[in-house]
Order: structure tokens, then sequence, then C-alpha cells
């Protein structure tokens, strides 16, 4: 109970817990882009070396883990991080979790195994238990990450994160030099995931306990919205690639997914930051600080934005030339979806730091309506654009339901707490990416782009000039360096 001040006055919650934002999110941040080379090299290397259609393969033995995986979770991770964070209970709460999630993992996996035969033939390869066993310790290894977030300890997972990144790629490379092809990279999977769920079980704080009937009815209550809103994220993340697998060739499945991989390291930061700052969010709404919620949201805004706007500016231009020269000239059919996949990356970006905001306010039911929503829009686009408009509709699927599933989430969350949009900031960011994108039309009519050294220098001149225009607004040069020195310090 919250105690009384003079007078019989309601006095202010002391703010129980916070976590350093910036040091979080930054150094998250710094295990995230290494994660990112380390992945990018990956991947470069797996697509050379298989080729598009094998590497197709893979992706749909990844599309059907995620899904399998979504099922199995249904909003759990979600539930007992907000539940941890808001310090209800912890050990029962983790309990109960568990539980649920063995019952599911056994549910999944019987079915899974039951329908062995329509899976190989629709990935090409039969993985049935290479699948079922990834999902266990995927889904394991992801509820023990998410209660060290519950635990406000976010950026201790980032050296986790990395180590897992590492040995996927160690582990697939090594096999893959063995003549194991694409279940090199299953196993690569496999392993990793192990490690991640040994690793990140042994850093827990919260220790189990016996849960009762309230505490799985808890998570019950938060999950059943949650899940739907992780049913909306693993559409949003795997639909298009289902549907390609469906109706194109296994070579498009690789060529798209290489496209949509890319944009996703434009969106990196923001990712991180999103992940770094629900717990606070949540423990801001617990103590009742609004105003400080609302303060770090805008200010979030900005940060979400930040990187997205010159990489739309940057691929806008030069699409055919990233995969081309990255990755070779049979996966440059996803061009046209690629600088469709880009634009979509800025309503997402705003989407992600909305997201958790509601999720903070304990309203899944919002998030879950705007899912419902975008998610049906979702699959009924794939299905419609992708047999006539191919890898593009796709794309356009995608970007029209991300679109409005942000709109829908702006107008619940204003309804919870009013929030100014940083246009000032925002708008200076476009500004600077403009002439960022002038930059790279003067370089490349007297440089040609055909060839990594090539791509490398109008990269590093692009950042340059963006990076100079940034700084050049003293708000926005002020929030920057703020955040690096809290960062660092």
């Amino acid at each position: 109970m919250r105690g009384r001040g003079p007078r019989g006055t309601l006095a202010p919650p002391p703010l129980r817990r916070t976590m350093n934002l910036a040091r979080a999110s930054g150094l998250l941040f710094a295990v995230e882009l290494v994660n990112t080379a380390l992945g990018f090299f990956g991947t470069v290397y797996f697509a050379r070396e298989l080729g598009a259609t094998a590497l197709g393969v893979f992706f749909l033995f990844e599309a059907t883990l995620y899904t399998m995986a979504t099922v199995v979770d249904f909003g759990l991770r979600g539930a007992v991080e907000k539940r941890i964070s808001a310090g209800d209970d912890p050990a029962r709460m983790f309990g109960a979790a568990l539980a649920l999630k063995l019952v599911l993992i056994a549910v999944v996996s019987t079915v899974v195994l039951a329908a062995r035969e329509p899976l190989a033939a629709y990935i090409g390869v039969d993985l049935a238990l290479e699948l079922v066993a990834v999902v266990a310790v995927f889904e394991l290894s992801m509820l023990a990450v998410h209660v060290l977030h519950g635990e406000l300890r976010v950026a201790q997972t980032a050296v986790l994160h990395f180590l897992r990144s590492l040995t996927f790629v160690v582990v697939a490379v090594s096999l893959l030099r063995l003549d194991y092809g694409v279940r090199a990279l299953v196993y690569g999977l496999l392993v990793s995931y192990g490690l991640l769920l040994v690793t990140a079980t042994l850093r827990l704080e919260t220790p189990l306990a016996m849960p009762g009937r309230r505490h799985l009815r808890s998570l019950y209550d938060y999950a059943k919205f949650n899940g739907i809103w992780g049913l909306g994220g693993h559409v949003y993340n795997w639909m298009d690639v289902i549907v390609i697998g469906l109706f194109l060739s296994q070579a498009a499945v690789g060529a798209y997914e290489l496209a949509w991989r890319l944009t996703t390291t434009a969106i990196m930061f923001s990712t991180v930051f999103a992940r770094a700052l629900f717990p606070q969010l949540s423990a801001f709404e617990a103590d009742g600080a609004t105003e400080r919620l609302s303060a770090l949201v805008s200010d979030s805004l900005t940060t979400s934005l930040l990187l997205i706007l010159p990489s739309v500016v940057g691929i806008a231009l030069l699409s055919r030339e990233l995969l081309g020269v990255i990755f070779g000239p049979e996966y440059v059919i996803a061009a046209g979806a690629f600088v469709i996949l880009i634009v979509e990356k800025v309503p997402q970006a705003a989407n992600l730091v909305l997201d958790k905001g509601i999720q903070a306010f304990d309203k899944p039911k919002y998030g879950a309506i705007a899912t419902v929503v975008s998610l049906s829009m979702n699959v009924a686009l794939n299905l419609a654009l992708v047999p006539r408009l191919g890898l593009e509709g796709a794309a356009l699927a995608t970007l029209i339901s991300v679109v409005v599933n942000t709109a829908i989430l702006a107008y619940y969350f204003r309804r919870l707490l009013p929030v100014r949009f940083p246009v000032d900031d925002i708008a200076w960011c476009s500004l600077a990416a403009l002439v960022m994108g002038g930059a790279i039309v003067a370089v490349t009519r007297v440089l040609v782009v055909d060839t990594p050294l090539g791509l490398i220098a109008v990269v590093a001149v692009s950042a340059a000039v963006y990076g100079a225009g940034v700084l050049a607004s003293p708000s926005l040069r002020e929030k920057v360096l703020g955040g690096m020195r809290s960062a660092m310090g």
C-alpha cells in the first residue's frame, strides 16, 4: 500500500526500480551491432555457399519453426516479464509460466510429428524431428531471457545473445564444410539456442516456486490478449515468406528473405531500444510516474526513427547494388521488394515504441485489437497480391498492414497518455536524410558501385553526411551526445 502524507493526503510513491536506459540500450545495441555483423557475414557466406534455392529451404524451416513457437508461447513470455517487472510474486509466476510452457511444447510437438509428410513437402526436406527439438530449446531459452528482462537486467542478456549468434555461425559454417548442406544451419540453431538456455538459466535470480491457481490465472489474463499480439508479430515477420513458399519458388523465398533481413539491420537499434525500454516503462507505470513515462515515450520516438530515415533514402537509391554486390546477381530479383520493405520500417519504428508503451499500461487488449485488424489484412493482402505482383506484392501487404496497426496503436495510446510527437526533430532528420541522398547521387556519378570496396565507400560518405546533418541541430545534438555520455557513464 502507498503511504499517506500530512493531513491524509496521498504521499507520492517513491520510484522503486530504475535502470540506466541509455546504458542498457547502448550495450544491447553494441552487442547487437556485433551480432548483426557476425550474422551478416555468415548470411553472405551461406547465400553464396548454398545458393538461393537451398537457402530458401532453410528460411521455410525457420518460418515453420517460429510459427510453432508462436503457438507454444502465445503471450506467456510477455506475461511473465510484465508480472516479474511489476514485482508480483516473481517465483510463483516463473513456475506457472514454465508449467504452461512445457504442456504447450508437448502438444505442439505431437502435432508436428503427426504432420511430418506435409511439412516435408512444404519445406523441401524432412526436418520434423529437428523442428521439435529446436522449438523446445528456443521456447525455454526465450522464457529464461524474458525472466531476466523482468528482473530489469536487460543489459546482461546482451552477451548471451552474442554467444548464441557466434555459436550458430561457427557450428553452421563448420558443418557446411563437412557437406551437411541445409541441415548445417538447422543444427546450428539447435546448438546455439541450447547454449542460450543454459547460460540464461544460470544467471537467473528469480527462483522457481510451485504456482497456485491465482498465478496461472494472472498469466492467462495477460497472455490471452498478448498472445494475439504475439501472433500479429509472427504474421508480420513470416506471413509473406510462408505465402511466397506456397505460390513462388524456394529461390524467390531466399532472395526475398535476404532483402528483408537487410532491412532489419536498419531497424536494429530501434528494436534493441524498445527491448530495453519496456521494463523501465512498466516500472514507471507501476509507480504512477506518468509525466516521466510521457517524456520517455516522446524522446523514444525520435530515437527509434533516427537511423531509419537515412536508410530509406539510401536503399531507395542503391537497392540493386546492395543485393547484387553483397549476395550475388541471383538475389537482385528482390530489389523492388527491398525498397518497399525499408519504407515499411518507418511506421514500424514508431510501432515498436507504442507497442511497449501499451504493454507497460497492462492493456494488451488494445494491442490485440490492432493485431486482429492488421493480421487479417496482412493474410488477405498476401494471398491476393503475391500471385499477382510476386515479391513486390508480399512487401506491399506488409507495408499496408503495419501502417494500419501503427495507426490503431497510436489512437489507443493517446487515450492512455498524452504524448507530444517530436515533429521538429523528425523533420530535421528527414532533411538530413535528403541531403545525404543528394550526396549519394553525386558520388555514384563518378564512382561505379559494382564492388564491395565501392559500396563501402558510398555508405561511409552517406553516414558522414547524415551524421553531420543530425548534429547540426542543437536539440538532436544534445540528445545524441547526452545519450552517448549516459551510455558510457
